[in-house]
């Protein structure tokens, strides 16, 4: 195994941070905050299922190794609570998932297939049914302040 999730499950202990207070102009900033401080393990999971021999062995390996990981290490008595579940979810909605389907040039395929892989093996593994999107339509998703009062 040439990969580690354990630094990646500690995105999740930022999600005060990462989900405060989380409108248009706070979400493009703590974005790039999360790529500058993930990116680059994610970007080497994402390698690392490019350059196996068997890339959708791989993602599998890599999505279960994470998504079991975070549940081990939040899971009170088998379960995840309501409110941390959610937070866990908005994580890897607003941050995960756009960061690893934005435009990566060769690696996009991989990138994306990872991405899918992985939403699959969460919700298998949380119990849950989350989904997807591409940064753009999230942000667009936020209202946008009218003369500084929204």
């Amino acid at each position: 195994m040439d990969y580690n999730t354990d630094r990646l499950t500690d995105m999740f202990e930022d999600r005060h941070i990462y989900l405060k207070k989380l409108k248009q102009v706070t979400y493009e900033s703590y974005t790039e905050e999360f790529a500058q401080t993930y990116g680059p393990q994610l970007d080497a999971i994402i390698k690392f299922v490019a350059d196996s021999e068997d890339a959708d062995a791989a993602a599998k390996e890599v999505a279960g190794d994470f998504a079991n990981r975070t549940f081990e290490r939040y899971a009170k008595k088998g379960k995840i609570g309501g409110n941390l579940m959610m937070d866990l979810n908005f994580m890897m909605i607003y941050y995960m998932f756009p960061y690893l389907i934005k435009q990566r040039g060769m690696l996009t395929e991989t990138a994306e297939g990872f991405a899918k892989v992985l939403k699959d093996k969460w919700n298998e593994v949380m119990g849950t049914n989350i989904s997807y999107a591409p940064y753009e339509e999230l942000y667009a998703g936020f209202k946008k302040r009218l003369f500084g009062f929204f």
